[in-house]
């Protein structure tokens, strides 16, 4: 099912379940051709020695990837191919291998597939277009790295098809088959074996390749990345908690001001100084009602209220099952997402719960930020 839905999402890149890496790169690379190997430090020393005994044909060049890539450019010109070992790797082998025209041979040491089909380069060179890799190689046994950080990260997939859900109340639907095949796919597997790890980057890459709008649950994950990196590996699974439980709250039980104007100037003004993303970048995200669409809003709100909460009650649920092989992998911190969760209205143009606790007066600023807008604006 989910190599089904995947293929069509593929384009040009393929991926291979692949045990035998020796035979593997001997019939897919012609004899003469000269590889580079590009590891991240910290990739386990096995690991490394097996990738490396299998490219020997291909006499490696290898190269441990640090902050930048311009090391890089010091390889020789008759380079044909780039093999990036590990995740932290393929951002750098997918610059050069743009850059050079060269062929990328992805090799993930985590069950995460975002570094394979994130579209830009990270710094230094920021905003630089990559293409994907070529052929990503998919081995159980080498995807054990970070694997509740990749199991939390493509259970976001519930959450995005929630907003997808809420939003069709309000407006058109859209898509949200592939978002559930992620999901259930994520809840069902068990990260000590390395098939459902294989199944788990398949769902990952699915969910990457299928998210074509703008979630407010992703915008916060990026919002605390930035503001929060050494906690990377913790904020997907805190996104998921804090969203979960709130879009309970909000269909279960919260008491709606059907007449409240939100200051959304105000509101984007603090969005903006807070995330560094463009003032009117974030006013597209931002649609200011007419007095009839929102007391339709509300009656909308009213009359689905009860089966939006069985749903937010299905989806604490999974966040249930899906806690529970994430802090079996020894992950047991939550961050901060208070802020995040204010601030991620204005991240997405869907209707969605944060956007409804905007629009009808639920929404209130964390303590830290009330006192800093207090000492800023002075009574």
């Amino acid at each position: 099912m989910i190599e089904q839905q995947l293929l069509p999402l593929l384009g040009d890149t393929r991926i291979e379940r692949v045990q035998d890496f020796s035979s593997f790169f001997l019939s897919e690379f012609p004899a003469g051709t000269r590889v580079a190997l590009l590891f991240s430090e910290g990739e386990r020393p096995a690991v490394l020695n097996h990738m490396f005994s299998a490219l020997s044909p291909f006499s490696p060049l290898c190269a441990e990837v640090g902050g930048g890539a311009m090391g890089l450019f010091s390889l020789p010109d008759d380079i044909r191919a780039v093999v990036a070992l590990g995740n932290r790797a393929l951002s750098a082998a997918r610059f050069f291998a743009t850059l050079r025209g060269v062929e990328c041979v992805a090799v993930p040491t985590s069950p995460s597939a975002e570094e394979c089909f994130v579209k830009t380069a990270p710094p230094p060179f920021a905003g630089y277009p990559l293409r994907p890799p070529q052929k990503i190689l998919v081995c159980g046994n080498f995807l054990q790295t970070d694997c509740a950080a990749a199991l939390a990260q493509t259970a976001l997939s519930a959450l995005c098809a929630e907003e997808l859900r809420v939003h069709a109340l309000f407006a058109r639907r859209k898509p949200l088959a592939a978002l559930e095949s992620a999901a259930q796919s994520a809840s069902s597997l068990s990260l000590s074996a390395g098939e459902d790890r294989e199944e788990l980057f398949l769902a990952s890459a699915l969910f990457a390749l299928s998210r074509t709008e703008k979630f407010a649950c992703m915008g916060m994950v990026e919002f605390l990345r930035t503001r929060m990196p050494q906690n990377a590996t913790k904020h997907a699974f805190s996104v998921l908690k804090t969203c979960s439980e709130n879009a309970l709250f909000l269909f279960e039980r919260a008491q709606v001001r059907p007449f409240f104007v939100p200051d959304y100037a105000a509101r984007l003004r603090l969005c903006a100084e807070r995330t560094g993303i463009a003032y009117k970048k974030l006013y597209e995200n931002v649609h200011v009602p007419t007095g009839e669409e929102s007391f339709e809003r509300v009656r909308i709100f009213e009359q689905s209220r009860r089966r939006m909460a069985d749903s937010a009650r299905l989806l604490c649920a999974y966040v249930q099952k899906i806690a529970r092989s994430y802090f079996a992998e020894g992950e047991n911190a939550r961050a901060d997402t208070d802020e995040a969760y204010y601030l991620s209205p204005e991240l997405t143009p869907l209707l969605c719960a944060p956007v409804l606790e905007r629009e009808f007066g639920l929404l209130c600023a964390p303590a830290h930020m009330s006192a800093a807008a207090k000492e800023k604006d002075p009574a």
